[in-house]
């Protein structure tokens, strides 16, 4: 039996709920009743696209979960990137973690440095935050201002694509009192806020024998997982999982994932030595 309290917390999700529902169908059906799918963000991971369906739908949550080391920053930013670059999207990059010099000077390593690409990136990092600290005391919390950025980005020239580096940094600073509650009206705020955002997180998708999955997977519309896995007793080799990506046939196999001659691929997993 629930008590009051997880009633009323039903209530609200399963109203929310209905209500986003309804305007999704309302946005996705053409005169006549004749359904159309979303646009696709291109990751311009080479082989990828192809795997789901030609990219990642526009407006989705995606969780990119990994260890440290699986490349889920440096991939992201490949994304906002090429995009930037190929298609003059307008995006950016939330750190929370490194400080933005840090980030351009670690992607720039990699190649990832054309000023044409820059022009329609925005990067904003937890220095722009801190400096706004003392605004926050009698005003509201840390999470309504890193909304408040996010507005203020949007307003300036809509952006595409969102990324969000990391949740676990996020929820921290956010206090969250009620996680599951939190996470699911913060979900929903980024899916009414409009771009294609990837929230990653190093917290583990399955935390053990009995243990259901946290939060968060059930509440991302996608979710690519990185791990590092053994391929010998001297080798290690990157993997690309997607576990899930609502509306998108596509395969649950790990694929090797590497970064070669400036850009991201992904290759059928194989054991060896490679």
């Amino acid at each position: 039996m629930c008590g009051p309290a997880a009633r009323v917390y039903l209530k609200i999700v399963r109203s929310t709920s209905r209500r986003k529902r309804l305007r999704t169908t309302r946005a996705y059906i053409r005169p006549g009743g004749h359904i159309t799918s979303r646009n696709r963000v291109k990751t311009y991971v080479r082989a990828f696209d192809d795997v789901i369906g030609g990219g990642i739908p526009e407006g989705y949550v995606v969780l990119v979960s990994g260890a440290p080391g699986t490349m889920k920053s440096s991939l992201t930013f490949s994304i906002l990137y090429q995009n930037a670059l190929q298609e003059n999207r307008k995006c950016a990059y939330f750190t929370l973690e490194q400080g933005k010099d840090l980030i351009l000077e670690q992607m720039a390593s990699m190649g990832m440095a054309d000023a044409r690409a820059a022009e329609h990136i925005v990067t904003l990092d937890m220095g722009n935050i801190r400096k706004n600290l003392n605004f926050l005391q009698g005003r509201g919390s840390w999470l309504e201002l890193f909304k408040m950025y996010c507005k203020n980005v949007m307003k300036a020239d809509p952006v595409s694509v969102l990324v969000v580096d990391s949740l676990d940094v996020l929820e921290t600073m956010a206090k969250m009192q009620d996680r599951r509650s939190d996470l699911y009206f913060l979900f929903e705020w980024l899916r009414d806020l409009g771009p294609l955002t990837f929230l990653i997180s190093e917290r583990p998708l399955e935390l053990g024998p009995g243990d259901s999955s946290p939060e968060e997977a059930y509440l991302a519309d996608g979710i690519l997982a990185l791990e590092m896995h053994p391929t010998s007793d001297l080798f290690v080799q990157r993997r690309l999982r997607v576990v899930k990506m609502r509306g998108t046939k596509h395969d649950t196999g790990y694929y090797a994932f590497s970064f070669e001659d400036g850009a991201f691929e992904v290759t059928r997993a194989v054991s060896g030595t490679a």
